[in-house]
């Protein structure tokens, strides 16, 4: 969090000088003194979340990918003129809300399906087919996911 503060502070300020990026080391600072006193943040979860960035640039990619994939699949499903809608329960492994959120954003960023409902493990999810709807047992959405959370988490 104290390096992303610390560029946040750079970019706000539109340019790079000494000054500036001077100035934004005591800013940075404080700022993380302030999340270590009020927001239960500490070093030690600042070094997990940097131990989580090349997981999150694969995550990235993954969800690229099959965002591509989807687009292909709903191409020829909708030019063959068969959808069939199908709303579906499923229920996610996942420990924290925090990633439970996340896959519920990156199915509805995957064109074809839409998460209706996220409540506690279970993800209601409008799909345009049925083979859709069977693809969200395991996802490969929720098998990275479950890898940052123990790297996060222990």
């Amino acid at each position: 969090m104290a390096v992303l503060t610390y560029g946040f502070w750079v970019v706000l300020n539109g340019k790079i000088t000494w000054e500036i990026m001077l100035l934004g080391l005591p800013v940075a600072a404080l700022a993380m003194f302030f999340l270590c006193a009020c927001c239960d943040w500490s070093l030690k979860k600042e070094g997990r979340l940097y131990r989580c960035v090349p997981q999150l640039i694969v995550y990235a990619g993954v969800v690229i990918w099959e965002i591509i994939k989807a687009n292909l699949v709903l191409g020829r499903t909708v030019y063959r003129g068969r959808p069939r809608p199908v709303v579906r329960t499923v229920e996610t492994g996942l420990k924290s809300r925090f990633a439970r959120m996340v896959l519920a954003n990156s199915i509805t960023l995957t064109p074809g399906t839409i998460t209706l409902s996220l409540k506690g493990n279970h993800l209601t999810v409008h799909c345009l087919t049925p083979e859709m709807a069977e693809g969200l047992d395991c996802t490969v959405f929720e098998k990275r996911l479950k890898k940052m959370e123990e790297l996060l988490h222990g």
